[in-house]
């Protein structure tokens, strides 16, 4: 499925400054975390900037095409952008990821130590399992692409070669896997703060 570059261009229009604004920075946040529209107006305009091609987009499929061609009809007739059911969970998490890694991005931290270099490896190397390990494509494809498996693997190889000799020293090596071990174990158990620690880290290791 191909959509017009005037097709797209009045998707474009219909989304409208303030969706096509929150790309640059996250949504509003209510209770902590953004509402469901807040959510799809996001995926909506990253799916029709995408669909444009320009030098640093990304493939869109027909399904997504397909849901924002929805959604700007949806729009015409006044009514509010709605996720898909199935997918709905994956959008939120997702975008609640992006929202929190941009925020603490933002802190311009880096690491400093030898061993927090290790740290830094050990937890890209998490979260690119984690993301690789996500079910669907939903997940993935709402990531911005810092959070990549791409991004991920590159950024702990960058590590290990910024940590040196240390890398392969046994007892450091271990402290950072277990440090990362248990920040992935509080991300995926669900625990209290345990994704925004997560993204925190990767963030400092950006």
């Amino acid at each position: 499925m191909m959509l017009s570059s005037v097709r797209l261009a009045t998707m474009l229009a219909t989304t409208g400054g303030v969706a096509a604004a929150a790309i640059a920075q996250p949504a509003a946040q209510t209770g902590g975390s953004p509402s469901d529209e807040q959510v799809c107006e996001l995926r909506y305009t990253e799916i029709t900037l995408n669909a444009l091609s320009g030098p640093a987009s990304r493939k869109v499929g027909e399904e997504e095409l397909a849901w924002a061609q929805q959604q700007a009809e949806r729009k015409a007739r006044g009514e509010p952008c709605a996720l898909p059911e199935d997918t709905a969970a994956a959008f939120r998490e997702a975008t609640a990821l992006n929202a929190a890694f941009e925020a603490h991005t933002r802190l311009g931290l880096s690491p400093q130590t030898t061993g927090e270099r290790l740290i830094c490896a050990a937890v890209w190397n998490r979260w690119n399992y984690a993301v690789e390990s996500a079910p669907g494509e939903e997940f993935r494809e709402t990531l911005r692409p810092e959070l990549s498996t791409t991004n991920a693997a590159d950024r702990e190889a960058f590590w290990r070669k910024r940590a040196g000799k240390a890398s392969k020293r046994g007892d450091d090596r271990a402290e950072a896997e277990e440090k990362a071990d248990d920040l992935y174990a509080a991300y995926v158990n669900g625990e209290e703060r345990g994704a925004e620690r997560l993204m925190e880290w990767l963030a400092i290791c950006r």
